[in-house]
């Protein structure tokens, strides 16, 4: 397999802003891994396998990263739609091994808002994500501005798919963040 940065250089994609914002896209990963495979470092594994997680979600979130990007063939969760349940069926039937301890729900990551299109900071009463919020983790201050308290944010995404601003998204956890590192030999 050829190393993405390679390919990007020889295809002279490194050339123009355009290009290097592309080929960083293709380094970040989609989303976060689903709960509990936050361990597996084996990308190999990943990329040959039939992906049975993918059908095992009930919420139907698990995705798997596309050809050329550079986490090819990894599961990532996308809350688009739904939220993860923590429900633990895409390990249960994962055929490969997890290295390392299960992830908990606070595992996934955190919930980050931007500001700048979230309608309730731009003095419009909105409050459908504090509704979904499971764990009370997204909070209106008395300007009825959302703010996000990290310490209680599970990552579980019930908030994205019914923000209609699209002003939230799960930053993924440092699990993630650290396999990704380990993957590239960095």
């Amino acid at each position: 397999m050829m190393d993405i940065e390679r390919r990007n250089f020889l295809r002279g994609a490194l050339l123009t802003r355009a290009g290097r914002t592309g080929a960083t896209r293709q380094r970040q990963p989609l989303g976060p891994l689903p709960p509990g495979m936050q361990g597996i470092v084996e990308q190999a594994a990943c990329s040959t396998c039939h992906q049975p997680c993918v059908t095992a979600c009930g919420p139907g979130i698990v995705r798997i990263h596309p050809d050329g990007h550079a986490l090819a063939g990894f599961p990532w969760l996308d809350f688009s739609a739904a939220g993860c349940t923590f429900c633990g069926e895409c390990v249960r039937v994962c055929p490969y091994p997890v290295a390392g301890e299960p992830a908990t729900e606070a595992g996934l990551g955190t919930v980050r808002l931007d500001h700048g299109r979230c309608l309730a900071w731009e003095g419009v009463i909105c409050m459908t994500c504090l509704s979904a919020c499971p764990v009370e983790a997204l909070q209106q201050d008395r300007h009825h501005r959302v703010s996000v308290a990290a310490d209680r944010c599970t990552g579980c995404g019930m908030c994205i798919a019914v923000c209609p601003a699209d002003a939230l998204a799960v930053a993924p956890g440092p699990a993630l963040a650290g396999q990704r590192h380990a993957q590239s030999g960095a």
